[in-house]
C-alpha cells in the first residue's frame, strides 16, 4: 500500500502505526541526522531526537492539537529541528551566532543606532516587498541559513529538490530586476 503524506494523519489515529512509522523514518530521519550530524551532534543524537519528536507528533494527533494546515514531513523535521537545537544549547555543544555576535557589536548611541537601522530597512523593504514573501525566505534561507535544498525542499513544501532549484532562479532573476530598476535606492545603502 502507497501512503500519501496528507493521508498519514488519519491512519495513525486509526492505529495503524505499522504503515506510517517506517516512511516517516525513510522520508524524515536521513535529513534530521544530517542536520545533526553537520551541527556538532552525532548519529545517536539523531536517533533521541527522531524518536523524542516522533512520540511528541504521536501525543500532538491523539490529544487533537496538531493543525492539519502544516505537511506532516515538514512538520515533525521542525521539531527534530527544534529539539536539537534545545538539546545543543543545554549541553553547550554548539555556539550559536546570535551569541557571537552580540559580542562584536560596536557601541551606538542607541537613538541614532535605531534611526540607521529604520533608514536601511526602509531602503531593503522597497527593495524585498515587490519579490514576495516566498522569494524573501527562499533567498534567505540559501543565503544566510545555509540550508541545504533538500531541507529547503520540506520547509517550503516544495515537491521536488528541482523545484527549488527553479523558484531559487526566479527569485534571483526578480532580486536583479529589482536592483536594476532601483539604482538610487542602491546608491542610498551604498552612502551609509
Amino acid at each position: 500500500m502507497s501512503i500519501k503524506e496528507e493521508d498519514i494523519v488519519s491512519l495513525i489515529n486509526k492505529g495503524k502505526d505499522r504503515e506510517v512509522v517506517p516512511l516517516l523514518y525513510k522520508k524524515v530521519y536521513p535529513l534530521v541526522e544530517r542536520y545533526i550530524v553537520r551541527n556538532s551532534g552525532k548519529k545517536d543524537d539523531a536517533q533521541d531526537v527522531f524518536q523524542d519528536a516522533l512520540l511528541l507528533f504521536y501525543k500532538q494527533i491523539m490529544l487533537k492539537t496538531y493543525d492539519q494546515k502544516y505537511k506532516v514531513f515538514g512538520y515533525l523535521y521542525k521539531i527534530c529541528i527544534y529539539k536539537w537545537v534545545n538539546k545543543a544549547k543545554k549541553n553547550s555543544k554548539i555556539v550559536f551566532v546570535d551569541e557571537i555576535e552580540k559580542f562584536e557589536e560596536p557601541v551606538y548611541d542607541e537613538f541614532t543606532e535605531t534611526l540607521i537601522v529604520h533608514a536601511d530597512e526602509n531602503i531593503i523593504r522597497k527593495l524585498f516587498n515587490p519579490i514576495g514573501e516566498k522569494c524573501i525566505e527562499l533567498l534567505t534561507y540559501t543565503t544566510y541559513s545555509s540550508l541545504l535544498l533538500e531541507d529547503i525542499m520540506i520547509r517550503m513544501d516544495f515537491n521536488s529538490v528541482s523545484a527549488v532549484k527553479m523558484q531559487l532562479k526566479r527569485c534571483k532573476e526578480k532580486l536583479l530586476k529589482q536592483i536594476d530598476e532601483n539604482p538610487a535606492l542602491i546608491n542610498q545603502l551604498r552612502r551609509k
